[in-house]
């Protein structure tokens, strides 16, 4: 369950999820009333299939009060189902108030089709709500194109020059960073990601750092030369050396010249 708070003195708003998971469940099982509890919406997310949607981003408003943004469900690593369903209880909602729900689809973080609904609050009542998402723009979408991506309003077999899969807008690899367009429809070098910070070139399907290999963890490739940098380390800088947890001998954080403490070194990098 995913639990967010409006302004104090407001009314308090909740996204819960039916059986713990965004999942296609019965509506009849999701429904069961020792789940649902007090005034609320129940919302079904209608959508094209091929659309992929692996999370939903959903916010509502009622009475005035507004929820913060959520992504459901936490783990996107698989496609959704059209039919989707979660809950947005409406503690305190106001008998007869206006509630209006916005559902973004999202595939691998972007942003492919959107929805929004509105319905009255029955204080006690769990209102039924259907968001309908369409995608967000006909000419970066294409329905039925499973295999590649779309350019143009066009379906386009998936290659370097036009990466993506499941019908979303067409990307072109960056060739210094990347050889090839995955399965998955990323760019990619060679059997991996695209080189990151820690590189600034994919050559043979590998990562490289000027003439040599990658960067290790908390360094960025700069000029060609392997260096701590404030854009890759969490922790602090010694020398060219990212220490990823600070300690009295080594404290720092945000990539700054690591300090010697007299006492002991805080978790925020700062020395007592």
């Amino acid at each position: 369950m995913t639990s967010v708070g409006a302004t104090p003195g407001r009314t308090f708003i909740r996204l819960l999820l039916c059986s713990g998971l965004l999942a296609l469940v019965s509506l009849t099982a999701c429904r069961d009333p020792a789940a649902a509890s007090g005034t609320a919406l129940f919302v079904t997310a209608q959508f094209e299939p091929a659309l992929n949607l692996t999370r939903l981003r959903i916010s509502a408003t009622a009475d005035g009060a507004s929820v913060p943004t959520s992504l459901l469900p936490e783990d996107s690593s698989r496609a959704l189902v059209n039919g989707e369903t979660f809950r947005v209880l409406l503690d305190g909602a106001a008998n007869g108030t206006q509630a209006t729900v916005r559902v973004d689809g999202l595939r691998d973080d972007a942003t492919v089709a959107t929805g929004e609904a509105a319905a009255t609050v029955r204080d006690g009542y769990e209102v039924e709500v259907t968001v309908r998402l369409t995608a967000s723009n006909s000419g970066t979408f294409c329905v039925d194109c499973p295999d590649g991506c779309c350019r143009e309003g066009v379906c386009t077999s998936r290659t370097f020059r036009t990466c993506g899969v499941g019908g979303v807008a067409c990307e072109i690899c960056d060739s210094d960073r990347a050889d090839t367009c995955t399965n998955r429809g990323t760019c990619g070098c060679g059997d991996g990601p695209a080189c990151d910070l820690n590189a600034n070139s994919c050559r043979s399907g590998k990562c490289f750092c000027g003439l040599l290999n990658a960067c290790g963890p908390g360094l960025a490739c700069i000029n060609n030369v392997c260096k701590c940098d404030p854009s890759t380390c969490a922790g602090c800088c010694d020398g060219n050396s990212c220490i990823p947890a600070p300690n009295k001998n080594q404290c720092g954080r945000g990539g700054e010249a690591c300090k010697k403490c007299d006492k002991r070194c805080n978790p925020d990098g700062s020395c007592d």
